[in-house]
């Protein structure tokens, strides 16, 4: 649905949620702030073009 770099998408946003996670745990706690709101956004984004997605594949570009 969302193409094919998506496993990847998937693995650098969990590995941001990791990320946000160890800094907080060595008490840097900006770091895992900055982190975890770029996760969230992310998440807001996906949310969005999933709720925009057509049952379409070719949405209206029809399939000339």
């Amino acid at each position: 649905m969302f193409g094919p770099l998506n496993g990847v998408r998937v693995a650098l946003v969990s590995l941001a949620g990791v990320a946000a996670v160890v800094a907080f745990v060595f008490r840097q706690p900006l770091v895992g702030a900055v982190l975890i709101a770029g996760v969230a956004v992310h998440g807001l984004g996906w949310l969005y073009l999933w709720r925009q997605r057509s049952s379409d594949p070719l949405g209206e570009r029809g399939g000339d």
